[in-house]
């Protein structure tokens, strides 16, 4: 069975039952080379960051980013014409060994960008989601007693959501117009919508995942970037926040996520909604 679809990548198309609100459990590049090209209307996702947590561990930072090019790089082609590729990230600290070294600070989201606009992403936006002064992990407290210059580090509460469209030769509208009138009118922004790129969310907290969505800011990424009825894409996708808003908001969702525990809870969170399988079994 086949659910009709508006991809915006030439003429109207279909996406496949075996791509409908299912959970594929395994590696996200081994999973997304299974897709058919052109299938995914919107993907939106956090990566996994480098050494900061400790279900992330890379060789080097450069194999990092390099690991990140080829999912994005994936992620591109399983993408429909003019579609969108939004991405969380945010710089990140890896603590020193001993107080005779220095931490290190990495600026994924600005190592990244060069990546994607290479591999064919055109940049559309960055968009500052911030979190409340008391979500930061405390970075000064020395400079705070003795305030001495050159010692000063800023409290980060901020990060980045960075958006991209797959390159194309047609225009938004062109887009729009694969949809017919009554889907373009149940999926209009309603007020109360952001206007500017600054985003003030609070964080949110899973007892099992160490780093989640919020599902506010699922849900503003999935009403500004799709449309009713498309399909939406998280190939690193934790404890399912996006699924979850995806459904909410009349999407389907694939979600991709390699770590067992964290796909058991996807599974408590969405339940019947979902359907989870492994990538050694799942053909499209």
């Amino acid at each position: 069975m086949e659910r009709a679809s508006n991809l915006g990548g030439g003429a109207k198309t279909k996406h496949s039952e075996a791509l409908r609100n299912v959970v594929i459990q395994g590696d996200a590049l081994d999973s997304l080379r299974r897709i058919p090209e052109e299938s995914i209307h919107l993907t939106f996702t956090s990566p996994p960051y480098y050494n900061a947590r400790d279900y992330s561990t890379y060789p080097s930072y450069e194999f990092y980013l390099d690991f990140l090019s080829d999912v994005f790089r994936e992620v591109h082609r399983v993408t429909a014409d003019g579609r969108f590729l939004v991405v969380n990230t945010s710089p990140v600290i890896v603590p020193r060994a001993g107080r005779q070294h220095e931490s290190h600070r990495f600026a994924i989201p600005f190592d990244l960008h060069p990546r994607l606009t290479e591999m064919g992403w055109k940049f559309i936006d960055d968009i500052i989601w911030k979190k409340p002064d008391g979500a930061a992990k405390p970075r000064n407290s020395g400079f705070a007693v003795h305030r001495q210059p050159l010692t000063y580090k800023a409290n980060a509460v901020t990060e980045y959501v960075m958006v991209y469209r797959k390159q194309s030769h047609r225009l938004i509208d062109w887009n729009l117009r694969q949809y017919p009138t009554e889907i373009r009118d149940v999926s209009r922004v309603p007020d109360g919508y952001e206007p500017t790129n600054v985003w003030e969310i609070d964080p949110a907290h899973d007892r099992v995942h160490s780093a989640v969505f919020p599902e506010s800011l699922c849900e503003r990424v999935i009403r500004y970037y799709s449309m009713v009825g498309d399909l939406v894409l998280d190939p690193f996708a934790g404890s399912g926040t996006l699924g979850a808003a995806a459904h909410k908001l009349k999407r389907d969702f694939l979600l991709l996520e390699i770590n067992e525990q964290y796909v058991k809870r996807i599974q408590q969170r969405l339940g019947m909604l979902a359907r989870t399988v492994s990538s050694d079994n799942w053909s499209k």
